[in-house]
């Protein structure tokens, strides 16, 4: 039997608690959103301030990183050489969403929205890091 590291409630609490901090240190008006490793919403939240649009970009973005196993980031430098990746439907390419990995496997996705994508980016670097804190076990 394959066993595999999945991300429970309070995990979940945690990063979003990493990725607020972070945006509130930056007095950024973001949307956060965390994604299990299928891209199914686990937490999403809308800081003050934070535009209407941005708590379903932020989903998209996690989501997008998630089942592409890839930095929306790289996503968007992608698109420049290959169009059709914006066919795909339910997803967001656009930097501001990282891919949550326990060694080698993904667990899920953190997207944020609402910042310039260097501080989008760096609310999912905050979430990224405080994952590598976690005492998480197969």
């Amino acid at each position: 039997m394959h066993r595999r590291t999945c991300l429970d409630a309070s995990d979940v609490r945690l990063l979003m608690a990493a990725g607020r901090a972070e945006a509130e240190r930056r007095g950024l008006p973001v949307a956060l959103a965390v994604v299990d490793e299928a891209g199914v919403l686990l937490a999403l939240e809308r800081l003050d301030r934070a535009r209407l649009h941005t708590p379903e970009a932020a989903w998209l973005k996690a989501r997008t990183a998630a089942i592409t196993r890839t930095s929306t980031q790289d996503l968007q430098d992608a698109i420049q050489a290959n169009a059709a990746l914006l066919a795909f439907p339910g997803r967001l390419p656009l930097t501001g969403g990282v891919p949550l990995r326990v060694g080698e496997e993904i667990v899920g996705g953190v997207g944020s929205s609402g910042g310039e994508p260097e501080d989008d980016l760096a609310v999912c670097h905050a979430v990224r890091a405080a994952l590598g804190r976690l005492p998480l076990a197969g």
